[in-house]
């Protein structure tokens, strides 16, 4: 019975291992290198600017987000892309949770800042929109946006590329985030410890109705015969 038990448990382990693929993308190098910072979205007289701090954040470095929007007419966004990681593009219709840790800085209030997720390909940034920050965060406070890879969701912000992103589980891709203002006049946050999760292509197929190829199952139902037979073999 031992020898049967660990045969089934190295099979559900196996099943296992294949559903928990996923890819985590996220900064090692605390803000320093492999970031290509910029300003997006812009309309009217609106400015905005990533600048890395060296201290305060959670812990070591931060970034700080500062809008500059004064009134309806203007808005900017601090962009972020982290192109130090390129991977496969997700297939269509793949879940992700992006995760950032945010703080209120001078100025802020009402709803903080809005937030984008962004996709980078072939020289064109895409985004799509989170919602907002909210406020205030007198103390690091993890914030988790989800979506999912969709091109229709998607909107090109720059570049020579197709008005969609592909998701196609080949593209070359990069991804980072965005935030920013309009109507807010001068308005700062701190963001850290970014990072974006989602399935690989391998996996992404196969996360939502589990299955076992036909050779486990083969192997499954003959350890589950021969655990049905060592029983019997027991009773008295």
């Amino acid at each position: 019975m031992k020898i049967i038990a660990a045969a089934a448990t190295a099979v559900l382990t196996a099943l296992w291992a294949g559903l928990a693929g996923a890819i985590t993308i996220s900064d090692p190098t605390d803000w320093t290198s492999g970031w290509v910072y910029s300003t997006v979205e812009v309309a009217g007289v609106g400015t905005a600017s990533f600048t890395v701090e060296p201290t305060g954040g959670n812990p070591g470095a931060r970034l700080n987000s500062t809008t500059v929007t004064p009134t309806g007419a203007d808005t900017a966004f601090s962009a972020a892309v982290y192109q130090a990681v390129t991977v496969a593009a997700p297939q269509s219709g793949t879940p992700f949770v992006m995760r950032v840790d945010v703080l209120s800085g001078p100025g802020d209030f009402g709803q903080g800042q809005g937030v984008q997720g962004l996709v980078a390909q072939g020289g064109s940034l895409y985004q799509t929109s989170f919602g907002v920050t909210g406020f205030p965060f007198n103390t690091w406070t993890t914030l988790s946006y989800s979506g999912t890879f969709t091109a229709a969701a998607f909107t090109k912000v720059s570049g020579p590329g197709p008005a969609t992103p592909s998701f196609d589980g080949v593209t070359p891709t990069s991804f980072g985030f965005a935030v920013g203002n309009n109507k807010s006049a001068t308005l700062t946050q701190y963001y850290d410890n970014w990072n974006i999760t989602f399935a690989s292509s391998a996996s992404a197929g196969s996360a939502v109705i589990p299955t076992l190829s036909n050779g486990s199952l083969v192997l499954l139902a003959a350890l589950v015969a021969l655990a049905a037979f060592a029983l019997r073999r027991r009773r008295p």
